[in-house]
């Protein structure tokens, strides 16, 4: 599954930011991916209220919380959301599957 995860940098991790590289960092987020059992497909870090964009294979979803849990342990990153893929088609045959029996609440 891919997860997309968007990170909000430390106060501490802005600070010690020229300490680092990119290639450094690019190889840590390497180290979660792995660490949860999937590979890193991407990363970059951004402008806007999110400052980096990992995109990583993994497992489940569990193993992606696991990956959240370490990352935010480690200070850092003082936010990251997780986003998750989904399959488009099959979402739209259940919602139309059940569309065709479900009635809202007073119509049943």
């Amino acid at each position: 599954m891919k997860f997309l995860f968007l990170g909000v940098m430390s106060d501490e991790s802005v600070s010690n930011m020229h300490t680092t590289s990119f290639d450094k960092r690019k190889a840590m987020a390497d180290v979660v991916a792995n660490g949860a059992g999937g590979s890193l497909i991407d990363m970059c870090f951004v402008q806007g209220i999110y400052d980096m964009v990992a995109i990583m294979d993994l497992p489940s979803n569990s193993a992606a919380i696991g990956a959240k849990a370490a990352v935010l342990a480690s200070g850092a990153y003082d936010h990251v959301e997780i986003l998750n893929e989904f399959n488009l088609d099959i979402a739209g045959q259940v919602k139309s599957a059940i569309s065709q029996s479900y009635r809202p609440v007073g119509e049943e």
